[in-house]
């Protein structure tokens, strides 16, 4: 790359659609980059923006989630997480209500950080939220299409989960550490 060359966005000459669903839409761009060169296709993924929720409670204990990730086709560990519906008004309803019901769990809902899960291919957002002061809610709405165990985990035992890729989603692992960082719990030396 030149010294002097100027960082510019690329130039979208056409957008074709290929998939529209409500989870993910996959939208070939025609691109011109600031040198003039042609990148057609660029496939480019829009996605709902994602929530993910670091839980810590009182002993300062860490929830973790356990269930089937079809794409892996393992039994994963992860923090709460979930999709912006269109039926919730902000962001933080949706981490509200996505806690809820994987955990039944309410809190003090802080947010953490927003970042991309890709910026070159993906549209959307993490928001992740540290929740403290976790309580139990006596109704649980439970999605049939997700069977989720949950327990609250020592940061020696999440770190350990890290350690032996039993916890090894990307982005989990980034949110993870947004909330550890935002509770102000310093990592084990």
């Amino acid at each position: 790359m030149k010294k002097n060359t100027r960082l510019k966005p690329w130039t979208t000459k056409k957008s074709k659609y290929l998939l529209r669903d409500r989870w993910i839409t996959v939208r070939a761009d025609e691109c011109i980059t600031n040198e003039k060169i042609e990148i057609t296709p660029y496939y480019v993924l829009e996605y709902p923006d994602w929530v993910h929720l670091v839980v810590i409670d009182k002993k300062g204990r860490i929830l973790i989630t356990r269930q089937y990730r079809h794409g892996a086709k393992k039994i994963i560990s992860e923090i709460p997480c979930g999709t912006v519906d269109q039926k919730d008004r902000n962001v933080l309803e949706a981490a509200k209500r996505e806690l809820k019901e994987e955990t039944g769990y309410t809190g003090k809902f802080i947010l953490a950080g927003v970042t991309s899960p890709n910026p070159a291919t993906h549209t959307n957002k993490i928001y992740t939220y540290l929740v403290i002061n976790p309580v139990k809610d006596k109704v649980v709405i439970q999605d049939p299409t997700e069977i989720i165990k949950y327990k609250f985990m020592s940061l020696k035992e999440v770190l350990k989960l890290i350690d032996e890729k039993k916890f090894f989603q990307a982005t989990h692992i980034s949110s993870f550490f947004l909330g550890l960082k935002k509770a102000g719990i310093k990592l084990p030396t």
